[in-house]
């Protein structure tokens, strides 16, 4: 099964708690949500459209939305929230997940483009023991199956920084938007310095 379809059946089960609102002032976890606000959060809406492809509205004028289930393809990507630090017992620089928050892409029609919108945050030590229970398929190597915590502990996987703890707790899209390059050339300065900070710790 999919990460989602794993997310989703551990927080119906209960196997997954607390489940955080995302606070996206702060990008930072927010209250546990409710069993509803949960279901609320893994449902989208969308708008009805009559026979000839326009939106449908009701007897007050108003558009008819209905709600649908997220189904795995709907998410875009995952967001991980990070703690780097340098492991003096190994001599080695180290990462610690903390949070993960499945994302959808939301398309603003009237701005002609779209944006990510994360769900929710789950806390990631939390939810180790659940999803290294479930395996994820390799299609390359039939006998070098892994599990999900195996991919995120090994990070067996391609990413790109969003932001780095700063004074101004914002993001990378806040001081540079709508530069997709100068986005890419910042998060690899990022990458770069936690690069530095590990080299500066030895002594040539």
């Amino acid at each position: 099964p999919s990460l989602f379809r794993i997310i989703q059946c551990g927080i119906y089960t209960g196997k997954i708690t607390p489940v955080f609102a995302y606070d996206v002032f702060t990008n930072e976890f927010g209250l546990p949500l409710t069993p509803a606000e949960i279901q609320q959060a893994m449902t989208e809406q969308l708008a009805v459209k009559d026979s000839l492809g326009e939106p449908l509205m009701d007897s007050t004028g108003s558009q008819v939305f209905k709600a649908d289930t997220l189904m795995p393809d709907d998410i875009a990507q995952y967001w991980l929230k990070e703690d780097w630090f340098f492991e003096k017992q190994r001599s080695v620089m180290d990462v610690r997940i903390i949070a993960i928050a499945p994302v959808i892409s939301v398309n603003d029609e009237a701005q002609g483009k779209f944006s990510y919108k994360p769900l929710f945050w789950l806390y990631y030590p939390g939810i180790r023991n659940y999803i290294s229970q479930y395996y994820c398929y390799n299609p390359y190597n039939d006998a070098e199956w892994r599990t999900f915590d195996e991919i995120f502990h090994k990070r067996l996987f391609s990413s790109y920084a969003m932001m780095e703890s700063n004074v101004y707790n914002r993001s990378i899209s806040a001081y540079l938007s709508g530069q997709s390059m100068e986005q890419l050339l910042e998060a690899e300065r990022i990458k770069d310095d936690i690069f530095k900070i590990e080299h500066d710790m030895w002594n040539y």
